[in-house]
């Protein structure tokens, strides 16, 4: 299939408008701390079985970052701790959607609930007690929402570096309406976003002949598709250079790049 592409008027290697060598995540290499909080309703609370599920698939994207990362010859670690895991953090505050007012203020409540006074502090406890350069955070909500990543732009950090500077997913135990459970690719998706991964997929039926040839030329991206086995999506060659496990960008890049911030 033939397909033709109408390049955006920016340079090939321009990043100048992702989430990359920003904030926590920078890029997807070296060693990263992950910092999983399990928190639920107080008329719902996490069980611990279903937390140690949660944490498994945590375990089952890390290693798919691993294997994708080895692609591009690239390496990448991952150090992991927990918070909430006897279930006894319930809170009725929680996100529901990347819309949510309180979804940028709601890392903080969480850190101080785990003991940190500010963002600054998390921060500084990883870079001394640990040999991690990076850092981010995935809020598991025992209630149904539209998982989403709330990476940091250029313009939060300039704005205030201290207020938003840690990298956060919000991740739930079921989609929206549904019985379907958050997976291990879901996860993977939205840490991606956090080193500055575009979302492939047609938002709102604005962008459909973007998502045709997305369709088309990266039918395996993690970033078009969640649904099924993790083992069977790969890091497109477009997020590889967005999250830097790829060096050299192309023009023809920029053609996909979405019109609007999306982090679903």
């Amino acid at each position: 299939m033939s397909i033709r592409i109408r390049v955006k008027p920016k340079r090939a290697n321009d990043t100048s408008e992702s989430s990359r060598n920003v904030g926590t995540a920078r890029v997807l290499q070296g060693k990263i701390y992950v910092l999983s909080v399990f928190v639920g309703p107080r008329a719902h609370p996490w069980n611990p079985r279903d937390i140690d599920r949660q944490k498994q698939k945590v375990y089952e994207a890390e290693r798919w970052l691993k294997m994708q990362a080895l692609r591009y010859n690239k390496q990448v670690e991952f150090v992991n701790s927990a918070f909430g895991s006897d279930g006894s953090f319930t809170d009725d505050e929680m996100p529901q959607n990347c819309d949510s007012p309180n979804a940028y203020s709601y890392p903080s409540k969480v850190l101080l609930k785990v003991g940190f006074n500010s963002r600054d502090a998390f921060i500084q406890w990883v870079h001394t007690h640990t040999d991690c350069s990076q850092c981010l955070a995935i809020i598991f909500s025992n209630t149904k929402g539209r998982s989403f990543a709330s990476p940091v732009s250029k313009e939060l950090y300039e704005y205030n570096p201290h207020k938003y500077n840690l990298e956060c997913c919000f991740l739930y135990s079921h989609f929206t309406d549904s019985d379907i459970e958050t997976n291990a690719a879901a996860i993977a998706h939205e840490m991606l976003h956090l080193f500055g991964a575009w979302d492939l997929y047609e938002l709102d039926n604005h962008d459909h002949d973007r998502a045709i040839k997305t369709s088309v030329m990266f039918p395996h991206s993690i970033m078009l598709d969640t649904s099924g086995d993790i083992w069977g999506k790969q890091i497109d060659e477009i997020n590889a250079w967005l999250v830097g496990l790829k060096e050299q960008g192309k023009d023809w890049y920029r053609w996909f790049e979405p019109e609007q911030d999306s982090y679903d």
